[in-house]
Formats: structure tokens, sequence, C-alpha cells
């Protein structure tokens, strides 16, 4: 077989490890497939780790044990985060988005990958620390922003849905108030969806008073699953009914029609 050299080990190592976010891989694994020694494959990860410090890529995490490795963790500089966070709002800040009924055009950003990948990253650092076995969402424009989460924690995705579909099998339904039309949706979602006794995280593109936070705990509680965390891309200033950690990317402090005015901020818990 022929050597496999420094910089083929490094292509791997940093292709396998951000293909794979926060997937643990063991050292051995890493010098059966590179023919290499575990001493050389730490020198490489180190050099691996430093460059992504540096560069802002992420970081690289050891354990240490016969039943350690490294992982990757998708996480942002704390400045390229603040610099991504003012472009999002000076880009939604037009006040060309502000459309009838008194909502916000935003599909343009939450089905942009560039945009809802960085998003994606913000929110892996700030529910790092919790325990999370599930990322959910709800029909529709969560999707794509939940979907990276849900990628990047490397854990499952589910979606609740507003009305049952016949290939899913057996459902659970509950009816809620939305926070946004202040109108009673259902919430659907298949039994074989989430395992009892799961943790999951939520998350959505926008968050008014807090009804459909409400309604997914209330359909988690049929699987006696229990959520952990809310993270939302918008969440306006109105008083929010969620009795759980939640965290919005940006605040709608203002949205007048009427003066083609609409000013959002960067929530300060976010980059504290």
């Amino acid at each position: 077989m022929q050597k496999i050299g420094k910089s083929e080990r490094l292509i791997f190592i940093t292709s396998t490890l951000v293909q794979n976010p926060m997937k643990l891989f063991s050292l051995t694994f890493f010098c059966e497939k590179l023919s290499c020694a575990k001493s050389t494959l730490s020198e490489d990860i180190d050099l691996i780790s430093q460059i992504f410090e540096q560069t802002g890529q992420g970081r690289l995490e050891t354990v240490s044990g016969a039943a350690g490795g490294v992982y990757y963790i998708p996480v942002m500089k704390k400045e390229d985060e603040i610099e991504f966070l003012n472009f999002l709002k000076n880009e939604l800040q037009n006040p060309e988005r502000i459309v009838s009924g008194g909502f916000v055009y935003i599909n343009d950003v939450v089905f942009n990958p560039e945009v809802i990948k960085k998003a994606a990253r913000i929110f892996v650092r700030l529910f790092l620390e919790k325990e999370i076995d599930y990322i959910a969402t709800v029909e529709a424009k969560g999707i794509a922003l939940a979907s990276y989460v849900a990628q990047y924690f490397n854990k499952p995705l589910v979606v609740a849905r507003n009305s049952s579909k016949f290939t899913e099998g057996s459902t659970v339904n509950i009816s809620y108030i939305s926070g946004t039309t202040g109108k009673i949706e259902t919430m659907t979602m298949a039994k074989k969806a989430i395992k009892k006794g799961a943790k999951v995280l939520f998350i959505d593109d926008f968050m008014r008073g807090g009804g459909t936070v409400r309604g997914m705990k209330d359909l988690l509680s049929e699987f006696e699953s229990s959520l952990v965390g809310v993270g939302v891309l918008i969440a306006t200033k109105d008083k929010k009914s969620v009795d759980v950690d939640y965290k919005s990317l940006l605040v709608l402090e203002e949205l007048n029609a009427e003066n083609k005015k609409i000013t959002f901020s960067i929530n300060p818990q976010v980059i504290s």
C-alpha cells in the first residue's frame, strides 16, 4: 500500500470530521484508515484544531480514554457571529419587506443556505450544553433552518404538520392558538416519530406570542417527551408565555406599515 503523506492525512481527517459534525471518531479509526501511528495522528489533529480556531471554522474536541476520540463542533467566532447578525438585521430592515396585514417577507432569507447555515451554527453554540435527542420544527418555513441545526447537532429532525398524512400511519394531534395569526391551528406528528422520554430542541423562523411553542410542548407531552429549548431566527417584543429556555437571534422592535418603517435589533442574550 502506498504511504499516505501528511497533506493527504490532513485532508481526509478534516473532510471526515466536517462532514460528520458532533460525531465521535476514535483515533484507532483514523490510524487504520491512514496507516499511521497515534502520535502522528495526534499531531495532525492538533494542527487542524489550531487552523479551525484561527479561521473561525469551528473547533475540535478530544475525548480521552479507551472510548475516546475526536469530534467537530461547527461554531463560529464571536466577531463573525456579530458581523453576520448585523448583516441579517440590515437586510431585513428594508421597508419593501413589509407586506399587507403587518407581516414581514422573510422567505428569501429563511430559504437562503448561506444565511441559515450561519444561523444554525449560532444555535449550536447557544444550545451546546443541552442534552438533545431530536430537533423539531413545524411546517413549513422553519424546516430549512431546523434541518441544518439537526445536521450540525447530528440528531434526527422531526416535523409537526398541520394535517396528518396517511403514509405516516397513526398520528398524535393537538389544537393550539397560533401567536402569529391568533387562530386555532392543528399540530400533528406520527406516533413513530419520537421515542418515549426524548429531549427535544424546537427551531423555528419566527415567534410572536409563543403559541406554537406551547403547542409543541403539549404535543411532546403526548410522547412523554420534553421540550428543553427553543431557538428562533426572529422574535417580536411581545411578551412570551413560554416557560422554557428560548433564544431568538433578532428582535423585531418596530413594524409600522403606514410609515413604511421596520426596525430589528440583535438579541443581546445571543452575543453576551
